[in-house]
């Protein structure tokens, strides 16, 4: 599975119209409330054989499944709203399949985030020279992979100051 972004244009606007034009052959929907928020999705499916160019059938090898992605989150009386668009090659599978699938890739990819932002204090780095803050967010990356990796009771920000202090428990970390 792929998401579609613009720098794909044209293969974006057709799945984008295609969704629009036709009815989804496959909805499924969530409801989720915690933190002072609501929070609705909906997944879409459509088989690209039947709504896309033949074109896009012969670049993307084996493209059978247009996914479209609707979330819509309430806070505080403030509503916002995202619509994202997928594809992928895999065939006979439902909307609820697509909607977790997503869904699991994201709470992922946030939980990474809030680390990398809160515990480590990506967003307060001023390295801006070259490649430094490529550089630097690898780093962090990998730290934060060794360190969630360990079974002790202690927190990630508690492994991390004793590593800084303890140069045993940081090679016991890294395995030197």
């Amino acid at each position: 599975m792929l998401a579609l972004k613009t720098n794909q244009k044209s293969l974006f606007e057709d799945v984008e119209c295609a969704f629009k034009v036709h009815h989804e052959h496959d909805i499924y929907q969530t409801l989720d409330t915690g933190h002072g928020c609501i929070e609705t999705s909906k997944c879409s499916i459509l088989p690209a054989q039947e709504y896309l160019l033949e074109e896009y059938l012969v670049t993307w090898k084996n493209l059978s499944t247009l996914i479209r992605m609707e979330f819509a989150r309430k806070t505080q009386g403030k509503v916002t709203r995202e619509t994202r668009y997928y594809i992928s090659d895999e065939k006979q599978e439902t909307a609820a399949y697509f909607s977790a699938l997503i869904r699991g890739h994201w709470s992922i990819e946030n939980q990474l985030y809030w680390h990398l932002g809160v515990t480590f204090k990506e967003d307060a780095c001023r390295a801006r020279a070259g490649y430094a803050s490529q550089n630097l967010s690898a780093l962090r990356e990998m730290s934060l992979h060794i360190v969630s990796e360990q079974k002790n009771k202690l927190g990630l920000k508690k492994r991390l100051y004793k590593a800084a202090l303890d140069i045993e428990y940081l090679k016991n970390l890294i395995k030197i």
